[in-house]
């Protein structure tokens, strides 16, 4: 085994300790060490992690986790030569048969479809598509609503409940278990709860994230790479109280006190509601939920202000409200788009 093999062996083996278990005072010391040594030892450990990222939540499944050990753990073989990106991932080969048909079983068993009702739920993927609603009950008793254009991949395991927003929006109600934390990871942000009830919404065009509490307490942080979060000092956790609302654009959290929670939850009711928001934005809330799709077309129409409850889902009863309110008209109809621009005529 070379010298660049060598180093790759030893990143995942610190990998494969920080993931497991974390690192003792002295056993970080060591790392550190070990990453000041070699500028390549930083570079070897990035590449272990990002092709361990790319398993997703595949990745912690314990029949995964044990063959990794088994690969980590076997006596090397004759070194054969090969390129470096392949020796980063070599830990990984011997567990790519078992990756790919855990995966082939997930996405059939799960990804698309809408649960049974009743079903207790603990592992899979779940969407929904454009104006559907979905409700998820957990094994442990928690239930979870997946808005319109969501997707969730839920991952339980004895230690801990995961699951992970991918896109849209969902209403968490987690149910108590102090020795088993429900974790919420959506965007670059991580929810940690243990009995309590939150509503977390991405962003579909500036990669925000917005997390607010209905009820309990929740702590929210910034993710981390593991070679961030055990060689720098992390930022501490938001902690979110009910009425609180954190929304993290561009990395920057800002956290907004005494919303009015009677409005979060309305979604769940089919129900979308405006309170002197602009028009740009209600016509891009109006659109998540419906395939007919509203364009402004004269930029003069996006600052005004509009305010009402409209029932999701249903873009004609806007456009309606709209025009009749407002100097604009329908300029056209067609491939699903209503075209709104402004009525000079009524002006």
């Amino acid at each position: 085994m070379n010298d660049g093999e060598d180093i790759y062996t030893a990143a995942a083996q610190w990998h494969e300790c920080v993931l497991d278990s974390g690192l003792s005072a002295v056993d970080r010391t060591r790392f550190e060490q070990w990453l000041k040594a070699d500028a390549r030892h930083a570079s070897a450990f990035t590449a272990i992690e990002r092709s361990w990222s790319r398993m997703g939540d595949m990745s912690t499944d314990p029949r995964i986790m044990a063959l990794r050990r088994e690969a980590l753990a076997a006596p090397p073989r004759k070194w054969i030569p090969r390129p470096r990106w392949a020796v980063a991932a070599s830990f990984l080969i011997v567990i790519g048969a078992v990756v790919l048909a855990l995966g082939s079983m997930r996405e059939h068993g799960s990804s698309g479809t809408a649960p049974i009702p009743g079903q207790k739920l603990d592992a899979g993927v779940y969407t929904t598509a454009v104006g559907e609603r979905s409700t998820l009950t957990l094994s442990d008793g928690s239930s979870i609503v997946l808005d319109t254009r969501s997707r969730l991949d839920v991952s339980y395991r004895p230690e801990q409940r995961r699951v992970r927003l991918v896109s849209g929006q969902a209403w968490f109600k987690v149910a108590k278990d102090p020795s088993r934390p429900f974790i919420v990871d959506a965007g670059d942000r991580r929810i940690t709860a243990l009995g309590t009830a939150f509503d977390v919404r991405l962003g579909t065009q500036d990669q925000s994230v917005q997390i607010t509490l209905i009820e309990g307490k929740v702590s929210v942080e910034a993710l981390q790479s593991l070679l961030l979060r055990w060689v720098r000092s992390r930022p501490p956790p938001s902690v979110l109280l009910p009425g609180d609302s954190l929304v993290v654009a561009d990395a920057k959290p800002v956290l907004t006190r005494e919303i009015d929670l009677s409005k979060v939850g309305r979604w769940r009711e089919g129900q979308i509601v405006f309170d002197d928001d602009t028009l740009e934005t209600a016509v891009e809330e109006v659109n998540r939920y419906s395939p007919t799709h509203i364009v402004l077309a004269d930029a003069s129409l996006a600052p005004l202000r509009i305010s009402g409850v409209f029932k999701a889902g249903h873009s004609e009863s806007f456009i309606e409200t709209v025009t009749g309110h407002y100097p604009i008209k329908v300029a056209e109809r067609a491939d699903g788009r209503v075209v709104l621009v402004p009525n000079t005529a009524a002006q």
